[in-house]
């Protein structure tokens, strides 16, 4: 049990950095109540939100379940649908400047403001 707890902590401080140092050495903080596992066309993907205190845009991150590749539009499109009822309060506008992938793109991180 200890084991995996301290893997999960790791894992969660890796991605934390390599958020911050993807977008712009910004301090991202992690919206927690907007974690979602969500199935679309069979496949399972996990997605999570972030935001620069007192500031609109969300850095949202996608990644499959099965560490597949994702297309660009795909993930565009599955991070609408998440954000839109976890945190939009206006209407949505795509930032593609903050956009971002790892080199085998199985792991992207989308620009919404709202």
């Amino acid at each position: 049990m200890k084991k995996a707890t301290i893997s999960i902590i790791i894992l969660l401080v890796l991605a934390t950095l390599d958020l911050y140092a993807q977008n712009g050495e910004k301090r991202l903080t992690l919206v927690k109540e907007n974690h979602a596992e969500l199935s679309f066309n069979g496949v399972k993907y996990i997605l999570d939100s972030y935001v620069v205190m007192f500031e609109n845009p969300y850095y949202i991150t996608i990644e499959r379940e099965d560490k597949g590749a994702i297309k660009y539009q795909e993930a565009v499109d599955i991070s609408i649908d998440y954000i839109k009822p976890r945190g939009c309060t206006e209407p949505l506008k795509r930032l593609q400047n903050l956009d971002n992938h790892n080199k085998d793109k199985t792991k992207w991180t989308i620009g919404v403001s709202c």
